[in-house]
């Protein structure tokens, strides 16, 4: 460990008192330490460098007493520097300095896990998912350093990691979330379940040394997992919990949830389709916790709201938002898919009623390009529709939607060559030859007929990579085989 990294620890160990405190550990954040040397230092900053802005991650790591100060020293030392600085995930006690302002940002679910085995007992569904698990043989073991090094067992959490990402309709993120499971590793501590030699399902936590607690910081369930892997997972480690006599335990930070302001509603109810910040929320809420924390947004008095929550955004993104949003596209998410096929019935109804003089070369090849889309709305319903749970059908998916993304570039080829050579010389030889008059419908139609297949293959070549992710067949472990 570098003495930068043993620093942060060191800090971190001392006065971790937040839910986000670990993240100063994580390589893919910046620290700033107010008083030098770092080796004697009792605080730190940890921040996302963005252009333009630093966002904190969450609030400072310092004693009760340099809370407030550290944090405006942090504005100050940004606005030096000329960036705009906003404190993102804090629990609330920056609410008694005069320069910041806040806003809800969500809620943090809270347990004690001492009392986890009487709540378990008062909650028959949580009971019952637990159980189905266990029937199907799912078991959780925790992971030692050294077996945290076994080339087996990275193996296979690389490729959960891989599978459940393969599951989401966004590409990874950054900043509070970024998945890290080696960084400060004597605050971390890894469990993972298994059914038949086969990780299904990982729980990372991190420690929480102020509050002699712990944050269960990623939850990650490979998509063939039986029901209730996740909360047999949790329902284990909340009993260890107890064993060592923990008191507190969080899940984290769920967006959005809680009386937040009416335009982030909106957000939250807009970006379903690509992020479902009530499903999350929804999950925390099925394991029953004691009570929910309020985490906020701070920024200093003076500045926008909305920068603040866009520099956030932009920290998690890694970037800027439409370089992100291109990378979701390119992905081939579900709501995409959807959307293409619903597009594509309407589109093949016109392109079966247009005249064939004005559009085609001849009668066979207006009949031809019906045909073909209609093969492609019923391929691309498959592809879409389909939810096979063993290994040869999700590859037989996955090379269906290949051959979807194969005939979607054909047909962006197909379609600019057929305007080159056919379509523009015959718009431009009947245009009105007193007026030189250029029907702009048409040229409109020809160009939407040309950018179509040539947006859509991407999305589809996406969709089929990340198919082709699920069909992997899972590595067995060897001192889990049965």
């Amino acid at each position: 460990m570098t003495g930068s990294d043993a620093e942060r620890e060191r800090v971190v160990s001392r006065h971790g008192r937040t839910s986000t405190a670990c993240v100063a550990l994580g390589a893919h954040v910046s620290v700033w330490w107010p008083s030098q040397p770092a080796a004697t230092a009792e605080e730190l900053v940890a921040y996302a460098a963005i252009p333009g802005a630093m966002v904190a991650a969450g609030e400072p790591v310092a004693e009760q007493a340099q809370l407030v100060p550290v944090a405006e020293r942090f504005v100050a030392h940004a606005k030096a520097l000329g960036q705009r600085v906003c404190f993102f995930a804090t629990e609330g006690r920056l609410a008694t300095s005069p320069a910041l302002q806040r806003r809800l940002l969500g809620e943090q679910p809270v347990w004690d896990p001492r009392r986890w085995h009487d709540h378990v007992a008062e909650h028959r569904s949580l009971r019952e998912q637990i159980r189905r698990a266990r029937a199907k043989g799912v078991r959780v073991h925790p992971l030692s350093a050294s077996e945290m090094a076994e080339p087996a067992i990275n193996e296979a959490i690389a490729l959960l990691l891989e599978r459940w990402r393969a599951t989401r309709s966004m590409p990874p993120m950054h900043f509070l979330v970024s998945i890290d499971l080696t960084s400060g590793a004597a605050l971390r501590r890894q469990f993972v379940a298994e059914q038949n030699g086969q990780i299904v399902a990982l729980l990372s936590l991190a420690a929480v040394p102020a509050r002699s607690g712990w944050l269960f910081e990623h939850l990650l369930r490979d998509p063939d997992a039986p029901n209730g892997t996740l909360e047999l997972l949790v329902d284990h480690v909340m009993r260890q919990l107890a064993e060592e006599g923990v008191p507190w335990a969080t899940l984290g930070l769920a967006p959005l949830h809680g009386p937040v302001h009416g335009s982030w509603r909106l957000l939250r109810k807009w970006s379903t389709p690509l992020f479902n910040f009530e499903g999350l929320a929804a999950f925390k809420r099925k394991l029953r916790p004691e009570h929910w924390e309020p985490m906020y947004l701070a920024w200093p008095v003076g500045s926008a709201g909305w920068r603040a929550l866009v520099d956030g955004l932009r920290a998690f993104a890694g970037g800027p938002l439409w370089v992100f949003g291109a990378r979701t596209v390119f992905r081939g998410p579900t709501p995409l898919l959807i959307a293409l096929e619903r597009l594509l019935v309407p589109w093949m109804l016109a392109l079966a009623l247009v005249p064939t003089a004005t559009w085609f070369p001849t009668p066979v090849i207006h009949a031809l390009w019906v045909l073909f889309d209609g093969a492609l709305l019923l391929a691309l319903r498959q592809v879409r529709a389909r939810r096979e749970r063993t290994p040869a059908g999700r590859r037989a998916t996955a090379q269906l939607a290949t051959v979807v993304a194969i005939a979607v570039s054909a047909d962006a080829l197909l379609t600019i060559a057929q305007a080159w050579w056919w379509n523009v010389p015959h718009l431009l030889a009947n245009a009105s030859p007193s007026t030189a008059a250029i029907p702009y419908a048409q040229w409109v139609a020809l160009l939407v007929a040309c950018a179509g297949p040539v947006l859509a293959a991407p999305v589809l070549w996406g969709a089929a990579r990340r198919l082709r992710t699920l069909a992997t067949v899972r590595p067995r472990v060897a001192q889990w085989t049965r």
